[in-house]
């Protein structure tokens, strides 16, 4: 933990200045807790959205006890205490101390941050520290150095009376009792409140709370010593009806609200309790705090990362128009951080990680007690330019298999993306509902040999790393070929078919074979046919099929269409123009379509007037 981070502090600045409203560290958060969500757990998470050449990894930091280690930030040297704990993490490359999203040993995560904005007048009152907190660094040491949510809340204190904030933002700090929100002000201001058990929040880069009298201090709400204070004494203060202090309106003001964050924060009630929602105003202040309409489910908020207003006016794709949507294509990582409150506290956190942007990208289930990741995932190289324009094109980094998946993807998203986030949305389906049986033989486990566990976990987490980028791969590369396949303006877009992975398929294929087994292997037992039959006549349908157009025949490229067949490969090149009409006149069956039909059926139509097979491949 010794990267000087004053450079990167600068640049952040100073694209913050040249964005605007929005800054280069725009993101989303989020929260359900564990009395409305599907699973009983605690979730909490954010987008982090910087720039879409930015890059992100995912590590694990160890545990030590060496002494005399410090954080370097700026000018600073933030000490940090002899004993720090075992916690992984989503860093941005280049920079190991910007955690992220990060989960301890102890089963205390914090999340963050969204960057957030306040008035001129309170930043000249109490402006922003040089070398101060930012979540660049923070969300690292609260996670090496605390084992609570309170005590975190504490250290969170101490490091803002000493050091100051270098930035306004907004944290989630989770264990496995209780969740707490904290928005940071300015150079020494904040607060956090104990987030309901019943409620979920959903927030783009706008501080959110109001007035706090509901809280106790020390009970459920923890602040700096001169929150209430300062404003009062720079004649800033906004009061209610009930003389009680507005912080919105104090530190912020209506003016601040702007559709850029508002409009997320909105869709958070739309997704989340449409009854509470209602049409979207610009200058409303949504509740940060609200029940949801029903139970949350983690899948709920694995979306929630990708929605771009669908089904409303401000979608992009639906609408036009280049409203800020939640789902935005400079997500360099996203977490979604379940805890149970019933586990082992060494196993109690799932960080649901994904790399880059997670509208075409797949969420991981990550624990708490893992002890390493691939390595191509964690590469966080030492020749990286610090520079946030500077970022190159390397597969040696997890990160941009997945980025250049999605960025192509998002080039046409009917035509080329549906079909990627198909894929994922069956992977992610499939790793929800097997990871309560991962985690309850992991507890058993756990319970006689916690070594042990830890490398069992560590090694299913690893396998699905590898697989998914084995997956990204494949889809990319069969993606581009899909692409200059259909390279043809003599073709209507509307009479192209979209892109489908062969992924997708076997997938399908395996869940159905596995499923109807035992019904297949009694079907057979009673007619005394093999499972194969079907599949065998399909083939032979094809092989006639081929047979009869006299295009093929004519190129002399049967074999090619033979040897696919064959090998029961329908969406590679050539067999795949088997399916598009536009190639031969008809297009053939699908497997689907030639098992409804009960293996009858007539190429009548095509042009070389084929046969009709009777399901073996022969003419009737």
């Amino acid at each position: 933990m010794k990267r000087t981070l004053k450079f990167l502090l600068c640049v952040v600045f100073a694209v913050a200045l040249m964005a605007g409203m929005t800054s280069a560290l725009a993101c989303t958060g989020y929260y359900v807790g564990k009395d409305v969500s599907v699973n009983g757990t605690y979730i909490t998470g954010h987008t982090v959205d910087i720039t879409t050449t930015v890059q992100g990894y995912v590590t694990v930091v160890e545990a030590s006890t060496e002494p005399g280690r410090t954080i370097t930030v700026g000018d600073t040297e933030v000490p940090l205490p002899d004993v720090t704990y075992q916690y992984t993490a989503t860093p941005i490359i280049g920079y190991e101390d910007a955690a992220n999203a990060a989960s301890n040993e102890y089963g205390l995560s914090i999340t963050g941050a969204v960057t957030t904005y306040v008035s001129d007048a309170i930043l000249e009152a109490d402006p922003l520290t040089t070398d101060g907190i930012s979540e660049m660094w923070v969300s690292s040491y609260i996670a090496a150095t605390c084992t609570s949510a309170r005590e975190a809340l504490e250290a969170y204190g101490y490091l803002m009376e000493t050091y100051g904030s270098s930035e306004c933002n907004t944290f989630l700090i989770t264990d496995q009792n209780e969740a707490w929100y904290l928005e940071s002000y300015s150079g020494h201001q904040w607060i956090a409140v104990k987030c309901p058990d019943d409620c979920v929040a959903v927030f783009g880069n706008e501080c959110m709370l109001g007035t706090v009298e509901e809280y106790v201090e020390g009970e459920t709400m923890y602040c700096s010593e001169d929150l209430f204070t300062l404003p009062e004494e720079i004649g800033v203060a906004v009061y209610d009806e009930d003389g009680n202090m507005d912080l919105y309106e104090t530190y912020c003001g209506t003016d601040l609200l702007s559709d850029g964050s508002n409009l997320r924060t909105w869709y958070g009630h739309v997704l989340l309790a449409p009854s509470t929602a209602g049409d979207y105003d610009t200058k409303t202040r949504y509740d940060l705090f609200y029940e949801p309409d029903e139970l949350v489910s983690v899948q709920d908020i694995l979306e929630l990362t990708r929605a771009r207003f669908e089904g409303t006016e401000y979608c992009p794709e639906e609408a036009g128009g280049n409203a800020r949507v939640i789902g935005i294509e400079r997500q360099i990582n996203c977490a979604v951080i379940e805890t149970y409150p019933d586990l082992p506290a060494a196993m109690c956190v799932v960080t649901w990680n994904c790399l880059a942007n997670a509208e075409h990208s797949v969420y991981l289930p990550m624990s708490n007690l893992i002890t390493a990741v691939a390595d191509i995932y964690a590469n966080n190289p030492d020749d990286y330019v610090e520079n946030f324009g500077s970022y190159y094109y390397r597969l040696d980094i997890a990160f941009t298999h997945f980025k250049r998946l999605g960025s192509l993807a998002e080039q046409n998203r009917t035509m080329w993306g549906d079909g990627i986030r198909a894929y994922w949305n069956s992977v992610e389906t499939d790793l929800i509902a097997e990871l309560p049986s991962i985690l309850e033989e992991t507890t058993a486990l756990y319970a006689e040999d916690p070594e042990a566990a830890a490398e069992s976990m560590t090694s299913y987490y690893i396998g699905l790393q590898e697989q998914a980028l084995e997956d990204a791969d494949t889809m990319f590369d069969e993606l581009i070929w899909y692409i200059i396949s259909n390279n043809n303006t003599t073709v209507a877009e509307a009479d192209k078919t979209p892109f489908v992975t062969s992924l997708l398929t076997v997938e399908e294929e395996t869940e159905e074979a596995s499923g109807e087994a035992s019904g297949e292997a009694s079907a057979e037992a009673a007619s005394g046919t093999s499972a194969g039959t079907e599949e065998s006549d399909y083939q032979a349908y094809l092989m006639a099929f081929v047979d009869s157009c006299e295009d093929i025949q004519t190129s002399g490229s049967s074999d090619d269409y033979y040897a696919l067949i064959e090998a029961g490969d329908y969406t590679s090149f050539p067999a795949e123009m088997l399916f598009d009409a536009t190639w031969f006149g008809e297009a053939a069956m699908t497997y689907e379509e030639f098992v409804a039909a009960d293996g009858v059926y007539e190429i009548a139509d095509h042009p070389s007037n084929g046969a009709m097979l009777d399901g073996t491949g022969e003419g009737a």
